[in-house]
């Protein structure tokens, strides 16, 4: 069964990363008592009240990027699995878990370091912004040991079997998936490159190379998902030997490898017509291929089942 096939080749690595934000809901009281008349406000039906701000947002940001970088490890191991997981090959789960625990060392040496300095970034957010805003901001404090608990680096890895007694558990429907995942994992990453390092130049580094490298290692990685990636890997391979080992990329170079980025790995696995065309337009703003150190979060695939041919939409 492909299934249980696909399933004796990977590893389930699930994140579990909590951070605190250092906001809390703004409420009416708030505006009150800073002098805003409330009956003068939208009604909820139009606008709702957002939040405020009780420390500096650079006092946390440490453990944002700490997590984004544990995400970005996962996703360039592996693909996106089952809600909040990331199917990835057994063979790199051992790298990836010291990855990931040297990062979970230093999320934690962050956290002591917060846990100090906590009170004092407290008192500096205050004085920095307007002194009627003082009570506000202090009565929304968190206590020390609630900030403890909040902020918190923990992962693990697990072997995923279906249940022998649920005949109909959805686990096979979503191995079927992952291949369209990838595919949209890949796209995403592959305009994003395109559109930042390909649009509008004359001329590229070797260093331009690096997301498509980065897409390679995942290809090669997951090629159990479906044999036909192999076709793509060696599209990749046969497109790089032929650009200059040194040197500017310029020229038909430029022109063969953009088509690389921006025709065939920006719509692998995709059937573009006029009648089907999906846009994936935004979903891949935040992450970046070539800085594999510091992505935000992948939007997670809708696709399903079967996933088409290549094919170019522009």
């Amino acid at each position: 069964m492909k299934t249980q096939a696909i399933l004796e080749k990977m590893i389930l690595v699930v994140l579990n990363i909590s951070l605190w934000q250092g906001r809390k809901a703004l409420k009416m009281s708030d505006l009150a008592s800073n002098g805003i008349d409330v009956d003068k406000l939208p009604p909820g039906t139009l606008a709702t009240l957002g939040s405020k701000r009780i420390i500096s947002p650079d006092a946390v940001k440490v453990f944002k990027t700490l997590k984004r970088n544990a995400k970005n490890l996962c996703m360039k191991n592996g693909v996106r699995f089952a809600g909040d997981g990331y199917a990835v090959p057994r063979e790199k789960v051992e790298e990836l878990s010291i990855a990931l625990m040297q990062l979970k060392g230093e999320f934690e040496v962050a956290k002591v370091h917060f846990m100090t300095v906590y009170a004092e970034e407290i008192e500096k957010w205050i004085s920095s912004n307007q002194p009627e805003w003082a009570p506000i901001i202090r009565a929304a404090v968190d206590s020390p040991q609630h900030i403890q608990k909040a902020i918190s680096f923990n992962y693990s890895a697990l072997d995923v079997k279906a249940p022998e007694e649920i005949e109909e558990n959805g686990l096979h429907e979503e191995i079927n998936s992952l291949y369209g995942q990838l595919c949209h994992e890949v796209r995403l990453a592959a305009r994003r490159a395109f559109e930042q390092s390909f649009v509008g130049k004359k001329e590229i580094t070797h260093k331009t190379l690096r997301p498509i490298m980065f897409i390679r290692e995942k290809l090669a990685g997951l090629l159990f998902l479906e044999p036909s990636i192999a076709e793509t890997i060696q599209i990749i391979d046969d497109t790089l030997k032929k650009l200059p080992e040194i040197g500017p990329i310029k020229g038909t170079d430029l022109n063969m490898v953009g088509g690389l980025v921006g025709r065939q790995l920006a719509n692998l696995g995709r059937l573009v017509t006029v009648e089907q065309q999906v846009s994936e337009e935004g979903e891949y703003d935040d992450y970046d291929y070539e800085d594999p150190t510091n992505p935000d979060e992948i939007i997670i695939s809708q696709d399903t089942g079967e996933v088409a041919p290549i094919s170019y939409d522009f």
